[in-house]
């Protein structure tokens, strides 16, 4: 059981930049469905401050709880 969990975490050790990063992008996306859904959905544009909480945040949350998730799913 050990080294079945050894091989696991060294093979996420060694891609971990790509997980984190397919996650951005993810929240990334999210942004760009929430900015082109305006008439429908929610527009943060009117303020700069949660213009900008919206803009790093849904990215930044989605890369750590994608992660976070993805590693459970591992057993790491």
């Amino acid at each position: 059981m050990d080294d079945k969990k050894a091989s696991k975490l060294q093979h996420w050790e060694r891609h971990w930049r790509k997980w984190y990063l397919l996650y951005f992008y993810v929240g990334v996306g999210i942004n760009f469905l929430l900015y082109f859904t305006k008439p429908y959905g929610f527009d943060p544009s009117g303020s700069i401050l949660w213009g900008s909480f919206y803009g790093i945040g849904i990215p930044l949350s989605t890369m750590f709880v994608g992660a976070h998730i993805h590693r459970k799913i591992w057993g790491i």
